[in-house]
């Protein structure tokens, strides 16, 4: 007699399992209301403050500076001061001495368990920037890291905070 397969059914039903939380979960689905930071994602508990990176910046072994990748220059919001939503977003992006390499981007809401939200930004990234006129977020405090790198690998991380009404 043939033992059943099982592994292989444990695996489809896993995979199963898997696709329909992710298609399910409100957090994954966060675009289709139009919510660049949806309220639940708000809700989720803060990072530590203590952050030994200098806000998070990459660690590459052999660089003595942690930031020698292009200059991100974070116009709006303006740290320290309250906002009513929705709120305009302008982050400008300079080459210090290679071009920006767009594909290495990452938009991260800093949260005890961080939460890319990239895919949320890129119809407003260029060359320049990122320009965000009227960005959908909910009231708080927020702290978003952004981090891109040159055509040499050469990485820059710009935390920012901002309190929304």
């Amino acid at each position: 007699m043939e033992r059943p397969q099982t592994n292989q059914w444990y695996s489809l039903l896993l995979a199963v399992a898997i696709s329909s939380l992710v298609i399910l979960n409100p957090l994954a689905n966060a675009q289709m209301d139009g919510w660049l930071i949806t309220p639940e994602e708000a809700a989720m508990t803060p990072a530590a403050d203590a952050d030994p990176l200098q806000g998070g910046a990459h660690f590459d072994i052999g660089r003595e500076d942690l930031d020698i990748g292009p200059i991100i220059d974070v116009q709006k919001p303006i740290a320290g001061k309250p906002l009513n939503a929705p709120i305009e977003i302008s982050v400008t992006f300079k080459p210090r001495s290679h071009p920006i390499d767009l594909t290495t981007l990452e938009v991260v809401l800093v949260k005890f368990i961080n939460i890319d939200i990239t895919d949320r930004v890129v119809d407003y990234v260029s060359d320049q920037g990122i320009q965000l006129k009227e960005a959908k977020i909910p009231s708080g405090s927020h702290r978003v890291r952004v981090s891109v790198a040159d055509t040499t690998g050469a990485v820059s991380t710009r935390d920012f905070l901002f309190e929304v009404l």
